[in-house]
């Protein structure tokens, strides 16, 4: 079976995106749900609009979605299966935190 290169440069990319510690924290808030771009701030202890960088390079990857409620946006994982490979990764690594999942 060949993966068309077209879907292994998106894959790459998607890879690409989580490979950062504060997205992949990111990740970890988000796995039991969605949470809006302040909770979000707070959980990593970081200022709004770094995060909102880090959160619009994860949606434009196709890892995250949105959807807006007033003033306020909300943040969801759009690709579970991103937490399966994340823990696939943590699991060969003995001395890693707690995989997500």
């Amino acid at each position: 079976m060949t993966i068309r290169h077209e879907r292994l440069e998106k894959a790459a990319e998607m890879l690409r995106a989580v490979a950062h510690p504060v997205r992949l924290s990111i990740l970890q808030i988000l796995e039991d749900g969605e949470k809006n771009v302040t909770e979000i701030c707070q959980s990593l202890g970081s200022a709004q609009s770094y995060t909102s960088q880090q959160l619009n390079l994860l949606k434009s990857r196709g890892v995250l979605a949105s959807r807006k409620d007033g003033t306020q946006v909300f943040y969801r994982i759009a690709f579970p299966g991103v937490l399966k490979i994340i823990q696939c990764v943590c699991a060969q690594d003995p001395e890693a935190p707690e995989p997500l999942g």
